[in-house]
């Protein structure tokens, strides 16, 4: 049986990654399948020879399919997309938005959402996470550019609540006093 084009392009990926010209590629061919061309493996050889590979350093790279991406993908409403693109921004996988879904609806994944609606609110509950890792990082960038090592300090108050890294309004508050004193410094 011969190869599918996906095992014979990842055959010549890891030769390109191993930096091996012709000769010694052909040579690895003939040791591993007793074979002169790639186009001659059968499933088995070309398993050996990925292993061998392998054992040589080629390092694959991961799967297309993101882990935990919903098998019905391409059926669920265009908003599964963007879900898509805001989990790869924070670098979440996919189980950041199943675990959304079951809280907010009972859910256990994305992908069994019925409603167009309910896809929207784990958008609408992403954009929120992504606003808030947003706002979290101006908070530290402004600090440190302010030498500043505790923000409280700069809302002139004693002590943050424990939670404060979660919480929009206060992540907000920070941000516009840190830059109110940024903008003071700069025009002082």
């Amino acid at each position: 049986m011969t190869i599918t084009k996906s095992t014979l392009s990842k055959i010549h990926i890891a030769r390109q990654q191993l930096g091996m010209d012709d000769d010694i590629y052909r040579g690895l061919l003939a040791r591993v399948a007793g074979v002169r061309s790639s186009k001659e493996l059968n499933t088995r050889q070309a398993g050996a020879v990925l292993r061998e590979f392998e054992r040589l350093g080629f390092q694959p790279a991961p799967s297309p399919k993101a882990k935990g991406k919903p098998h019905n993908f391409s059926q669920l409403p265009a908003e599964i997309g963007v879900i898509e693109a805001q989990l790869a921004d924070m670098k979440l996988p996919w189980s950041y938005a199943d675990r959304i879904a079951r809280q907010m609806f009972g859910v256990p994944r994305v992908a069994w959402l019925k409603k167009t609606e309910q896809v929207k609110a784990v958008l609408a509950a992403l954009h929120v996470e992504q606003e808030k890792r947003g706002l979290l990082a101006s908070v530290e960038a402004l600090c440190e550019q302010l030498g500043i090592e505790h923000p409280e300090q700069a809302a002139g108050l004693e002590q943050l609540p424990k939670d404060w890294k979660r919480q929009r309004p206060i992540l907000k508050a920070l941000v516009t006093a840190l830059q109110d004193i940024a903008d003071a410094r700069r025009a002082g």
